[in-house]
């Protein structure tokens, strides 16, 4: 008996070492989370200038009173879950830094041009996550009836068919113009 209760320290102590550990890896974690969730962060590289500048005077931006703010990561990254949200956020950080290092230029109106129907670098679940309510009282009855198809799954329609400024004005005459390279 007393050779099994000397074993019980070892593990109970390997235990508390692993408990610890994936403490601190999970607080890490959401720390790191956190400070690279701001708009300041992802706008950090001169290739986000132009994301940044159409974000604050567009619908969702800091130049707008009254309109939802929101962040970069609140459209572009999926709000259906911890998992596919951070897996999402790794690979696209990955991409943006390994861009960034080696100097990667995208044609961004190539980009846009060639985009697909419904691809438009957000996800519906960011749209959902703050417009959970899309037939409040008032709104106009084109709108109404949209919202109330979209709602009951009566189309194949996506937030941004027809919101297609919503995040960042109208981008595409800004690429368009010239602002398309970075």
């Amino acid at each position: 008996m007393k050779q099994a209760e000397g074993k019980r320290g070892p593990v109970a102590a390997a235990l508390a070492v692993g408990f610890v550990a994936a403490a601190a890896a999970g607080l890490l974690t959401a720390s790191q989370v956190r400070s690279t969730s701001s708009v300041e962060f992802c706008a950090s590289c001169h290739e986000m200038t132009l994301f940044r500048r159409t974000w604050e005077t567009g619908p969702h931006g800091t130049a707008r009173m009254g309109a939802i703010k929101a962040r970069c990561v609140d459209c572009h990254l999926p709000h259906e879950g911890v998992v596919g949200y951070l897996a999402v956020k790794t690979r696209a950080g990955i991409h943006d830094v390994l861009a960034h290092l080696t100097g990667k230029k995208t044609d961004w109106l190539s980009k846009w041009k060639n985009r697909g129907p419904h691809v438009h670098g957000a996800y519906e679940s960011g749209c959902r996550h703050c417009h959970k309510d899309l037939v409040v009282p008032g709104i106009p009855i084109k709108a109404f009836s949209a919202h109330r198809a979209y709602r009951l799954g009566e189309t194949t329609l996506h937030c941004l068919d027809c919101h297609q400024k919503a995040g960042h004005g109208d981008i595409a005459a800004v690429l368009q113009a010239g602002g398309g390279q970075g």
